[in-house]
């Protein structure tokens, strides 16, 4: 009869855990990605990650949700959308962005920096029927060409929320 109690709380614990991870996760499908895993000793590091894609039409409105450990300069086509420092534990920076978007090619450029040169880039731009992402689709470079190019490496993916250090970043204010 034990065993039947245990089992049965902990299939509840599992279906509520399941419930607050899909609760939590205000950035959809994004994935934590850097420039690099490898980091002989901390050094300062600054560079772009790039990602370009299409729009049929501009939604009325559209938030860039992003976290990035340490500090970013959020650039939608080519203009500066916002910028924050950021540590393990603080909210989620939120900018309004639709201003910036336009029907056709567009493109998302977020320069990240770290003092260490050890980060993470949490991003999710609401597009209305569709959510633009970070993850391994996005390209990073440290040159900073980058900003009106592609840049020439893929990231390292991380992985999605919750991750140490970060844990569930939370909606801003």
């Amino acid at each position: 009869m034990l065993a039947v109690v245990l089992i049965g709380s902990a299939a509840a614990l599992a279906l509520h855990r399941a419930s607050a991870d899909r609760a939590l996760l205000v950035t959809g499908r994004a994935e934590w990605i850097w420039y690099s895993s490898r980091v002989a000793k901390p050094v300062p590091l600054r560079f772009y990650a790039v990602r370009e894609f299409t729009l049929d039409s501009v939604p009325p409105r559209s938030a860039a949700r992003i976290f990035v450990d340490r500090a970013h300069v959020l650039y939608v086509n080519g203009q500066r959308a916002g910028a924050a420092v950021q540590r393990p534990a603080d909210a989620l920076a939120t900018y309004e962005v639709a201003h910036l978007l336009r029907q056709g090619r567009n493109r998302v450029v977020i320069e990240a920096s770290s003092p260490t040169g050890i980060g993470g880039i949490l991003f999710a731009l609401d597009l209305g029927a569709q959510t633009l992402v970070s993850d391994g689709r996005w390209r990073v470079d440290r040159d900073a060409a980058a900003l009106a190019g592609q840049g020439r490496y893929r990231p390292v993916v991380w992985g999605k929320p919750p991750l140490y250090p970060w844990g569930y970043p939370r909606e801003g204010r």
